[in-house]
């Protein structure tokens, strides 16, 4: 049975082996409050690199015992997110979690060519996982961090990472529609054109595992009225699982409306690295941040597997 809530996540992790969490620039508030709760609820152990005196009076002022963490000080930015990753590299740690380093710094270590983290030919993309308190379950996106404008393989690898993901919370046959402003297939509309590609692959079984369509509007994708007033008939039903978005501001537009107005749950977290990797915003709250934390956890089991078919 597949979860239906983003809190369903802990129980799943807590049944594997805990997981070791390296956590670049691990020195703000609800980056702590996070891991100890993670520590608590027992399914990973941190090794937390940044400025140790300011990890230890956030601690303090959070009456935490600072010896639940390995701490390696590191107060510059950069340097922090190096190290998270040359750990990861030595086999050190099963999951990267971003602190209170920004994105661009954070990606610039991953993206490094030599000591980086990225698995060889992979895409790097972004998902999302979205608790939303008027839809009837999980809503899996992509790519509201990442790639501006997304090629036609980037959307393909994009289409896969959002079916695996939707597959290890339980869904068997995900619905994944791939989103465009309108239902209508027209040539002189690149979102459309790669949106029925797409949609022809997986019925070819090009794309395996999932039910596919496209080019579907937002409306169309999860609203079964939708469908019946616009005389549409598509896979998906008006029942995604996943949407796949044409570009970053689309994806990302959508992300911060569904946390701001709909007050969304979320978890994210980066595809197409060697471990894992979570990136939640330095302004997210601490139980998205958990939330991130124990579904890259539960990821972490079956990577060694996904490395291989990723270089296959």
């Amino acid at each position: 049975m597949p979860i239906k809530k983003l809190e369903d996540l802990i129980k799943l992790v807590k049944s594997n082996p805990k997981k070791r969490v390296i956590v670049a620039y691990g020195q703000d508030e609800t980056t702590i409050l996070s891991t100890k709760k993670a520590i608590e609820l027992k399914f990973a152990e941190f090794t937390l690199i940044g400025d140790e005196k300011k990890i230890k009076r956030i601690c303090s002022d959070l009456d935490i015992d600072p010896s639940i963490y390995t701490i390696i000080n590191e107060p510059d930015e950069i340097e922090s997110g190096k190290k998270a990753i040359s750990l990861i590299n030595k086999g050190e740690g099963d999951v990267l979690m971003k602190g209170l380093i920004s994105t661009d710094k954070i990606l610039k270590c991953i993206l490094d060519k030599k000591d980086g983290l990225m698995i060889p030919g992979a895409t790097l993309s972004h998902i999302s996982i979205a608790e939303i308190p008027d839809y009837h379950k999980l809503l899996i996106f992509t790519d509201a961090a990442f790639i501006p404008r997304p090629d036609i393989n980037q959307k393909i690898a994009m289409t896969n990472y959002a079916i695996k993901t939707a597959m290890k919370i339980g869904v068997k046959r995900p619905k994944v529609a791939i989103i465009s402003f309108s239902e209508k297939t027209n040539p002189k509309i690149p979102t459309a054109v790669d949106a029925a590609f797409i949609s022809k692959m997986a019925d070819r079984n090009q794309i395996k595992h999932a039910d596919v369509d496209g080019p579907l509007s937002i409306d169309l994708s999860i609203d079964p009225e939708s469908l019946k007033y616009k005389n549409v008939t598509s896979c998906v039903k008006g029942n995604a699982d996943c949407l796949i978005f044409p570009f970053l501001e689309v994806a990302n537009v959508f992300y911060k409306s569904l946390t701001y107005f709909a007050h969304a749950d979320m978890v994210t977290y980066i595809v197409g690295t060697k471990v894992p990797t979570t990136l939640s915003s330095r302004s997210d709250t601490a139980k998205n941040k958990l939330y991130s934390l124990a579904f890259s956890c539960l990821m972490a089991e079956d990577k060694k597997d996904e490395i291989v078919e990723e270089e296959i």
